[in-house]
């Protein structure tokens, strides 16, 4: 069986199907740290909301260099990139605020019942969003994936 490398869409499609994945950052001293987290795919990108204590936005922040990881049905990727953090939305409206709008819609793939609930839990929680944008992947995915 010849092993062909996996094109960057290829594999993007693939994890848009996946919806879960692990994010791995690099700890202050180097090693790696990783996280389980529920994600979508948005124009290239891969993101996920946070809350802003959680370590991979303190890692992230001070190294954007990540690995995510997802797997499903004996298929399997690895993204390398570079992930930014949000800034903390503090108001209704607003660049912040929109950024966790993008990303519930890429995830849910539809409308918030009520944009005003999740707007105002978006600011209790201090939610942000992290955004992998990756440039290499490499795995496998095995035909039955569809």
């Amino acid at each position: 069986m010849e092993i062909k490398p996996i094109e960057l869409a290829d594999g993007l499609a693939f994890a848009t199907d996946v919806r879960a994945g692990a994010i791995i950052t690099l700890r202050r001293d180097g090693r790696p740290q990783s996280s389980e987290v529920h994600h979508a795919i948005a124009d290239g990108t891969i993101v996920f909301s946070v809350l802003p204590t959680r370590a991979k936005v303190y890692n992230i922040e001070r190294d954007p260099r990540v690995v995510y990881h997802v797997s499903h049905e004996g298929s399997y990727l690895s993204f390398d990139g570079t992930a930014e953090v949000s800034p903390i939305a503090t108001e209704t409206h607003g660049p912040a605020m929109d950024i966790l709008i993008n990303a519930y819609r890429a995830a849910a793939k539809k409308e918030h019942p009520d944009w005003d609930e999740f707007r105002e839990a978006m600011i209790r929680e201090r939610r942000r969003v992290i955004t992998v944008r990756p440039t290499s992947v490499v795995g496998l995915i095995r035909p039955v994936w569809r």
